[in-house]
């Protein structure tokens, strides 16, 4: 008796052949690849999240992030072979497959055999940098690059390593661990790498967006990237993630919001997703939704740090003052270096009048030359000490400097009695540039 090959949906998939249709082998990641063995195995009932994770990082902590990002790894290879939406999602819970599964012996199949690849190596490294970035604090952004360094030196001819490399430093200049000019070189360097391998890389043209019209302010162009990457894969988390940023930056909120919530259908548990969709609430003006929604976030995420920084600076305008500086505290806890966090913290505080704990914050700050406290941010806790020019000095600053969070500037509720200063500051053109919606 030979191996056995099971049959699904067209494809046919065992141990040593691995994934093939019409003869023809499709590529799968090490852990894609386990999650597959574990759905077939399955016979379509539901494989759940804790199962996939003790398979597939056995004895470690596990984040829903991580979860859903190796069942896109899979969906995608299997979607882009005429799989249509073979994996099903029950939310909070686990995966199964859409298809009936048929056993069969591989001495009659004869299956074609493939000389092994080195690729699933690469891929190990590309989902630890991936891993390691989650995190989302300094040595976790550090470690992530080196992994990333390490998958190129290997294989320099793969768009995922680039593209991955590309989300790295956009990850770093949103946290405030890259100067903004930095990242937007590195994006651009990266991404074309790999539209230089892949011209139709999905990821590589998501970022590459975002970071035309976040860092350098061409939001018309970014959102033209963008609606191709969304367009050629709906189910790309990110890219709607970028784009929503990019809509937002435009004065398209009620775009940003819909993307957020058709980016949630496929990945709820996306921490960024989750983040942008409480923050677009509260440009917005809705203070108690954006606290709500916050709250929800959390039950799915309790590592999702942003969303307590929603709900602190809601506090804040609510008057809530001891409440918001609990939230930020809690925000901080999880990355005490985080530039972008350790703002919102003294903004907080000096709404709530301690205003020595938030000059001491601010200049903390100042004194890590390694850090990029965003200046839009660091301006709302200047505004709430009473410091008015400074903290329109700071938004110029933010401007120029094309940080990635002064697409919001004009949004942030922080803000409303700046507005009429802030709208004659420069990159108003940025809105202009872009397609009337509709």
């Amino acid at each position: 008796m030979g191996e056995l090959i099971r049959r699904f949906s067209g494809f046919n998939y065992s141990a040593q052949g691995g994934l093939q249709r019409d003869g023809k082998r499709i590529h799968l990641g090490p852990q894609a690849r386990q999650l597959l063995e574990m759905l077939l195995e399955s016979s379509g009932t539901l494989v759940t999240k804790s199962e996939i994770a003790a398979r597939l990082w056995p004895g470690r902590a596990v984040s829903d992030d991580s979860i859903d990002r190796c069942a896109y790894l899979l969906r995608k290879p299997l979607r882009e072979a005429g799989g249509e939406e073979l994996i099903a999602t029950a939310y909070g819970r686990g995966l199964s497959l859409r298809a009936s599964v048929e056993i069969v012996d591989e001495v009659a199949a004869q299956p074609l055999r493939f000389a092994p690849s080195t690729e699933p190596h690469i891929l190990d490294l590309w989902q630890t940098a991936y891993e390691l970035a989650g995190d989302r604090t300094r040595d976790g952004f550090a470690r992530a690059q080196e992994a990333i360094a390490s998958a190129a030196q290997l294989d320099s001819n793969n768009p995922s390593v680039w593209s991955l490399a590309a989300d790295i430093a956009a990850g770093r200049a949103v946290r405030g661990f890259l100067r903004p000019a930095e990242a937007a070189a590195m994006i651009e360097d990266f991404a074309g790498r790999a539209l230089g391998v892949a011209p139709d890389h999905t990821p590589a043209r998501a970022v590459l967006g975002w970071a035309r019209g976040a860092l350098r302010g061409r939001i018309s162009e970014g959102l033209g990237f963008l609606d191709e990457a969304v367009a050629d894969d709906p189910l790309y988390g990110k890219a709607r993630v970028y784009r929503s940023w990019l809509f937002a930056a435009a004065g398209r909120l009620e775009e940003a919001l819909v993307d957020c919530e058709e980016g949630l259908i496929n990945s709820p548990h996306d921490q960024a997703l989750l983040s942008l969709r409480s923050w677009f609430i509260l440009c917005a003006g809705d203070l108690e939704r954006a606290r709500r929604y916050a709250r929800d976030g959390l039950d799915l995420r309790p590592d999702a740090a942003t969303l307590h920084l929603v709900m602190s600076i809601a506090y804040s305008l609510q008057g809530f003052h001891e409440e918001a500086v609990s939230a930020a505290r809690r925000a901080v806890s999880w990355s005490p270096d985080d530039p972008f966090q350790l703002t919102v913290l003294a903004y907080a505080l000096a709404r709530a009048s301690r205003y020595e704990e938030a000059e001491a914050l601010i200049a903390r700050l100042a004194e890590d030359a390694k850090l990029y406290a965003p200046p839009c941010f660091l301006a709302a806790a200047f505004f709430a000490l009473g410091k008015r020019a400074e903290a329109l000095e700071a938004i110029r600053r933010g401007i120029a400097d094309g940080c990635p969070w002064s697409s919001f500037v004009r949004l942030d509720p922080r803000f409303v009695p700046l507005r009429s200063a802030i709208d004659g500051m420069g990159r108003t053109q940025q809105a202009d540039e872009v397609r009337p919606s509709g």
